[in-house]
């Protein structure tokens, strides 16, 4: 299976206003009708949230002039907030054509391939695909659990979050975000906070959202 065709199965994460469809992050079929993306896009709330449909594959040119989507109503199956995921329920007979799977599969060096939307927040739908390495395993520790994640030699953007992370055409993990050491700083110049500038960017494991559909 192709990339271009993994790209249907992307979908951005909005949320309605009476101004339209504000975005929030990226989210990707896991199921039958069912959407993973993190529960800090969600805010664990589905008070007027929503996904866009894909409407274009990651091969065409995509029309930024193009404001017309096709918006479907998304409710809150399930919620980890330790593990920061955050599975929907959409109103649709659509089905992955992928395997979820887990950092297990790979390690250190190996390639893989991220998808999502990238500066969401301002409103550019744009679906974008990044190649990169992991740069390591690590186990992250929250409310006394230890959980798998991994990190990308790279520096994800707000929107990307949510997005999910190939390798050999199976889903190993979902894109969480920057790493910010010891939490924000407080401080956002134009929108960024400065302690997340730099070259890493943390995911976690996929083998807990195939869990949470079982």
């Amino acid at each position: 299976m192709s990339y271009n065709n993994v790209s249907s199965y992307i979908v951005a994460i909005a949320r309605n206003s009476p101004n339209g469809a504000n975005l929030l992050g990226t989210g990707f079929i896991v199921g039958n009708g069912l959407i993973a993306t993190t529960k800090h896009v969600t805010n664990a709330d589905d008070n007027n949230l929503s996904i866009i449909l894909p409407k274009y594959r990651i091969n065409d040119y995509q029309d930024t002039s193009d404001g017309s989507v096709e918006i479907l109503k998304a409710s809150i199956e399930h919620v980890d907030s330790i593990k920061d995921i955050c599975i929907l329920r959409i109103q649709a007979d659509v089905a992955p054509g992928y395997s979820l799977r887990g950092s297990d599969e790979i390690s250190p060096g190996s390639i893989v391939t991220v998808f999502g939307f990238p500066h969401a927040d301002y409103g550019r739908m744009v679906l974008t695909q990044q190649t990169t390495q992991v740069g390591a395993k690590v186990l992250i520790q929250s409310q006394g659990i230890k959980n798998k994640h991994f990190v990308l030699n790279t520096q994800a953007r707000p929107g990307q979050s949510g997005g999910p992370v190939f390798f050999n055409n199976s889903i190993v993990g979902m894109l969480i975000g920057s790493y910010a050491p010891g939490g924000s700083s407080g401080i956002s110049l134009a929108g960024v906070d400065p302690l997340t500038l730099h070259q890493t960017t943390h995911v976690i494991s996929a083998e807990y959202i195939k869990e949470m559909l079982m």
